[in-house]
């Protein structure tokens, strides 16, 4: 018995000192780096990092992590359903759709990658289904403010013209004005070169305010709903009024194709570092509007007279103020051709027919007793 007691006496006093010595070392580490690089081996034990993901094709997805991965076995999964697979490339995980993705759907895909260490990392990536024949278009009417007419009423849309056959699923118009900036997303929907599309900002919540998603192009009733083209319908947010900018971009995250910037013709000098000036710089780099100086400025814009009465109709192709005009009072088309801009001749009329009833009402006021 007394051995045993010798031997837990010296058993416990060998785990004090342990302790002691351990306790001593971990205060001299907190003072001392060395000490703890020393006492402590380095580890990895981050798990992977993603750095970019998204659609590179119709049936892929390219996810890049910030090393080398491999995928776990069974954890993908994606919504809408679909059958999927995956391969490692170094640092890309690359996940293959068995079938095409939806243009414009949206997708949720999960999964789980492991890095060289094992640690591992679980994902979710939201994502717009690729669109391999996305068509352009090109923005022909914006109507920015609602007017009070009862004969000719108006609301917020923008028109555009679809120039070559294609789905409109994932293209995204985008508007701004100096302190807000939108964003709206088409659905997948098949269309024709020559067709026209209006995107209604200022619905009135109306029932028969229906996107048209099929053939029928009479299907949507409502404030400039057309039999003649493709009506769509946003109630998130309406233009400005008086100044701002329109983008339009084939897929997101897409540099814009085309876009307007309008200005009330009484503002001058550069704009403020603003959501307005951050959308025209971006399409001042992708040449779909032109800047004079290296800093968006009120002159770069189409200049008007903002009127509820008048839309801002596209003249040509270029890009740019030249290739835009004022309509004429209540000559708004949504859907439809552009009437085209009023004729000199047009415009001296009506300036003479002004002032010829100034005349008359003098007349009239002065033989008043």
């Amino acid at each position: 018995m007394s051995h045993h007691r010798a031997k837990a006496a010296s058993l416990a006093a060998a785990v004090f000192a342990t302790l002691v010595l351990a306790a001593a070392v971990l205060a001299a580490a907190g003072c001392s780096q060395e000490s703890a690089a020393a006492i402590y081996p380095t580890a990895d034990l981050r798990p992977p990092g993603l750095v970019a993901a998204g659609p590179s094709d119709s049936r892929s997805v390219l996810l890049r992590f910030d090393e080398a991965v491999t995928p776990v076995q069974g954890s993908l999964s994606v919504e809408p359903r679909s059958d999927l697979s995956a391969r490692a490339e170094d640092k890309d995980l690359v996940v293959s759709f068995a079938s095409d993705q939806s243009p414009g759907t949206d997708y949720a895909l999960a999964g789980e990658v492991d890095d060289l260490k094992g640690n591992r990392a679980r994902f979710l990536l939201r994502f717009t289904g690729w669109n391999d024949c996305a068509p352009r278009l090109r923005l022909s009417e914006v109507q920015t403010g609602k007017n009070s007419s009862k004969t000719k009423p108006h609301r917020d849309y923008i028109e555009l013209e679809v120039l070559a056959d294609g789905n409109l699923g994932g293209e995204e118009l985008s508007w701004a004005s100096s302190v807000k900036s939108s964003i709206y997303r088409f659905p997948g929907v098949e269309v024709k070169k020559g067709d026209f599309i209006v995107l209604h900002l200022a619905p009135e919540g109306l029932s028969e305010e229906r996107d048209e998603l099929g053939a029928d192009l009479s299907a949507s009733g409502g404030v400039d709903a057309s039999a003649t083209g493709r009506d769509f319908w946003y109630a998130g947010a309406p233009l400005p009024d008086e100044s701002g900018a329109i983008a339009l971009a084939l897929r997101p995250g897409d540099q814009p194709i085309d876009g307007l910037f309008y200005a009330d013709e009484s503002k001058t000098g550069s704009l403020s570092d603003d959501k307005l000036a951050e959308m025209l710089t971006s399409l001042a780099a992708a040449k779909a509007w032109p800047l004079a100086g290296a800093k968006p400025a009120w002159e770069d814009g189409f200049r008007w007279n903002s009127s509820p009465a008048k839309s801002i109709c596209r003249l040509d192709a270029a890009s740019g103020a030249g290739a835009w005009y004022a309509t004429a009072t209540g000559a708004q088309s949504p859907g439809a051709l552009n009437a085209g801009p009023e004729t000199p001749a047009a415009v001296q009329a009506k300036t003479s027919a002004k002032g010829a009833a100034k005349k008359v009402s003098k007349r009239i006021s002065a033989k008043k007793p």
